[in-house]
């Protein structure tokens, strides 16, 4: 087994293999579907316990003096856990897996992945306004991350096991297979590729596998078939689009806020929190909890023009305060919330004003949710996937792709506002822009460009094991002394040395046994100073290294230990420039 591991790790450092890449997607979307499940499971068996009539979405049974305490008692108990966490052990949801992937190569702290799973549980039965998406993409991101490093994988696989864990969970939550795929490359990615795609895919089709063999085939929402009535209700589809537009850049701007005025203090933060949770809950019960009870509701058209306005607008703003807050729960499913009560707003005006055009209130709250949604993360492709896979209904995308278009433009255009988790992240002083050399450097292996023809000698050899590490021509000597590896000289020059006879003679010490010697990094010839890399590094990864350590060249070394016995080869800092500019 340890040979094959061993086999799997070079295998993958040295090539893209494909076979391997996918076996690993599959087994990332079972255990991050395992995860997804068991969260689930913890958040609902209790619910469903404690709530009449079974129904984990049924918070407004509780009297008016448990719906205010639930939540605030939840908000402080996160707070006894978060004020034990280190400040970085505290980031959690979407944003965190973005930081991660960029700025961290995709390493995801276990640490971190405790908290979320724990608190986002917390969130959720303790009835604040939260949704389990974001713990679910963070859960699942953490999930193919830590594999890959229990596997010791190289960085760019350990990102793509992330992105493969994301696109199972958001499979699992929304049971939306090709959903999960485009959200990771367009929300986490950011970028596609086919090398990507395939375990990525794998990883998405095996965690709505697994969920539908739990849960059932049925989609997370109660959808009926829905149709649009008239070519000229597209007003109504502009005016909507304009709406969700204007809400998505509220949102955001009421998030970003908050962010900024939260206070530092974990203790009050947390206490503002359950305040708010609680203050909203005692008023207006449907605030609890996730709500997608209320989202079928505004989908099959249950709720008046009135209350839908009303669930939109209260939302929207505890969900901002939350998220701007700190709380560790997740913004995707308050985002559908908002998106099918504000769209089933539009569709109730409509029916009312022009009931032989207007489709049903349904139809609108459908495309309100895919709006809502991609203008937030701006995210179109999802939205638009995510639309097509709810509703099993192909004739919905033409309008969804009217309403989401409109509505993407309306908070990015005239609203200047830009996706909520990078906005997020760039108050901290990080950013997720990426260019496209960096993408590929981080997408391409050390041993990509490595040269792999080298002998590793040592700093004083005599002429016949000169002349034995020169068999096979290599490129490059990497020497070695009591203190590690010093320096990588040019095989050419230490040949031309021993041609030259009179030369040589010039350089030979004389050792402990009156050995004539050759001290390697004394000879004339072209040397290259060395600090050592893992062969799981990536070309960014590399670059990084020489600039900071300021070195020409990095010896790649196999596993934890740098030694002679464990160099693979070099590289140096112009074969990647090459590398990028001539070759992609």
């Amino acid at each position: 087994m340890a040979s094959f591991i061993r086999q799997l790790r070079i295998s993958l450092a040295q090539g893209d293999a494909l076979p391997q890449l996918a076996l690993l997607g599959v087994l990332a979307g079972l255990i991050t579907s395992g995860t997804i499940l068991l969260f689930r499971l913890a958040i609902e068996g209790p619910l469903d316990y404690y709530l009449a009539n079974g129904d984990h979405e049924n918070f407004e049974v509780l009297a008016p003096w448990i719906r205010f305490t639930l939540p605030l008692c939840g908000a402080l108990f996160i707070a006894v856990i978060f004020s034990r966490l280190s400040q970085q052990s505290r980031q959690v949801g979407i944003g965190h897996v973005l930081e991660r992937l960029k700025h961290h190569q995709g390493h995801m702290p276990f640490t971190n992945f405790v908290a979320q799973f724990f608190a986002g549980i917390i969130c959720a039965l303790s009835g604040q306004s939260t949704g389990r998406e974001g713990p679910a993409v963070h859960l699942g991101g953490a999930s193919g991350s830590i594999m890959g490093r229990k596997f010791e994988l190289p960085s760019r696989h350990i990102q793509l096991l992330l992105a493969s864990g994301v696109a199972a969970a958001i499979s699992a939550s929304f049971n939306t297979p090709i959903a999960g795929v485009i959200f990771a490359m367009e929300v986490i990615v950011m970028g596609y590729s086919f090398i990507s795609l395939i375990p990525i895919i794998l990883a998405s089709v095996a965690g709505a596998l697994l969920t539908r063999f739990v849960y059932g085939s049925e989609p997370a929402f109660t959808v009926p078939q829905l149709q649009m009535q008239s070519l000229l209700e597209f007003p109504f589809l502009l005016a909507e689009g304009l709406l969700m537009g204007a809400l998505a850049a509220l949102f955001i701007w009421i998030t970003v806020k908050s962010a900024r005025k939260a206070p530092k203090n974990i203790w009050l933060r947390f206490l503002i929190i359950g305040l708010l949770n609680g203050g909203f809950a005692l008023l207006i019960p449907a605030m609890m909890g996730i709500g997608y009870d209320t989202v079928n509701q505004a989908i099959t058209g249950q709720l008046p023009w009135m209350l839908l306005i009303t669930f939109a607008v209260a939302k929207l703003f505890i969900t901002g305060f939350n998220i701007g807050l700190g709380q560790p729960g997740g913004a995707i499913g308050p985002m559908i919330f908002i998106g099918a009560c504000a769209g089933g707003a539009i569709g109730e005006v409509g029916n009312y004003f022009a009931p032989e055009i207007a489709s049903a209130t349904g139809y609108y709250a459908m495309l309100g949710m895919a709006a809502m949604m991609s203008a937030c993360l701006q995210a179109p492709l999802t939205a638009l996937m995510t639309l097509l896979e709810l509703t099993n209904n192909p004739n919905i995308i033409l309008p969804g792709m009217l309403v989401v278009v409109i509505a993407n433009l309306t908070t990015s255009e005239i609203f200047k506002q830009k996706a909520l988790f990078p906005r997020l992240l760039q108050l901290r002083g990080l950013s997720t822009d990426t260019s496209p050399v960096e993408l590929m450097l981080r997408q391409s292996s050390v041993l990509t460009v490595a040269e792999k023809n080298i002998k590793v000698v040592p700093k004083f050899a005599n002429i016949d094991t000169l002349k034995l590490a020169l068999n096979g021509n290599p490129s490059w000597l990497v020497i070695h002394g009591e203190k590690g590896i010093l320096a990588a000289l040019a095989a050419s020059d230490l040949a031309n040395l021993l041609l030259d006879d009179e030369a040589l003679q010039h350089w030979l010490e004389a050792d402990e046994d009156n050995e004539p010697t050759l001290n390697l990094m004394a000879i004339p010839g072209q040397r290259l100073t060395c600090k050592s890399i893992s062969m799981r590094a990536n070309l960014q990864e590399a670059i990084d290294t020489m600039i900071d350590e300021q070195v020409e060249c990095l010896t790649i070394h196999y596993g934890k230990e740098v030694n002679t016995a464990s160099v693979m080869g070099i590289i140096e800092h112009d074969k990647i420039h090459n590398y990028y500019r001539y070759t992609h």
